[in-house]
């Protein structure tokens, strides 16, 4: 089973030694390439579900109770506030990762043949 690599958990006080998403905002970070990460960070597909809410660390808003992943990292619900409203930088890595996936799939194709053909229409 293939390992998910963790991102946009914050300090706090059990953990530390987790970034403090304050110290990652960056006015400067390029508009399109932080809409298209936050586009990435809102499709992920659901993979747990927790009780209770888990504030923002910057603004104190509510921002859920789920964690998404891609198949290659897993992030809660709130990443996309950080990105969004608080232009919290996500490391190089996987700004790269995101850009590349979402720009996968606008350069495919979708076709309605094999849906038609097994309907039988």
């Amino acid at each position: 089973m293939k390992e998910r690599r963790l991102i946009g958990y914050w300090r706090n006080e059990m953990h530390l030694e987790y970034p403090d998403p304050i110290d990652l905002v960056d006015e400067s970070w390029d508009a399109e390439e932080r809409h298209m990460v936050w586009s990435y960070l809102c499709s992920g597909t659901m993979v747990a579900a927790h009780m209770g809410l888990s504030p923002c660390r910057a603004c104190g808003k509510h921002n859920g109770a789920l964690e998404f992943s891609d198949g290659t990292y897993q992030w809660p619900e709130g990443l996309a506030h950080y990105d969004f409203d608080h232009a919290v930088r996500l490391p190089a890595e996987f700004v790269e990762h995101a850009v590349k996936q979402l720009d996968s799939l606008e350069a495919g194709s979708a076709t309605l043949d094999w849906w038609l053909a097994i309907t039988g229409q």
